[in-house]
């Protein structure tokens, strides 16, 4: 009976810290969403793309290798945040730019996709 407890309570810690979203091609590609329905979206932000407004909005496109897709951040810029870097971004779509104001920095080699497909950071691939 403890083994059982054991491995339920593993299994809940898991799937609760376990943070799913659509990559680029499928924001661009299979995603039906209205504006302002709030999604994750994920990608690395792709070189020389970040620009600092003076509205203090931060632009920037993010790509999965296939798709890019730009960006209006509006919130706390983490200090991890660079070029090359993986992102998943909390936001909605309005005429085709993602607004958002939640940003998590992923700083591992891996992401993966709602899907199941996993893309390494240094080569955009699956």
């Amino acid at each position: 009976m403890g083994i059982a407890l054991v491995v339920y309570a593993s299994v809940q810690i898991a799937s609760n810290n376990t943070i799913y979203y659509f990559t680029t091609t499928e924001a661009t590609t299979n995603l039906n969403v209205g504006n302002s329905e709030r999604i994750k979206l994920g990608g690395f932000v792709e070189n020389d793309s970040i620009e600092k407004k003076m509205d203090g909005i931060t632009s920037f496109f993010i790509t999965d290798g296939n798709e890019k897709i730009e960006i209006n951040f509006d919130g706390f810029v983490p200090e991890l945040f660079q070029e090359e870097m993986g992102v998943i971004l909390d936001g909605f779509f309005k005429d085709g730019v993602f607004y958002s104001d939640d940003m998590l920095v992923k700083h591992d080699n891996e992401y993966i996709s709602e899907n199941g497909d996993t893309y390494d950071v240094k080569t955009y691939s699956k």
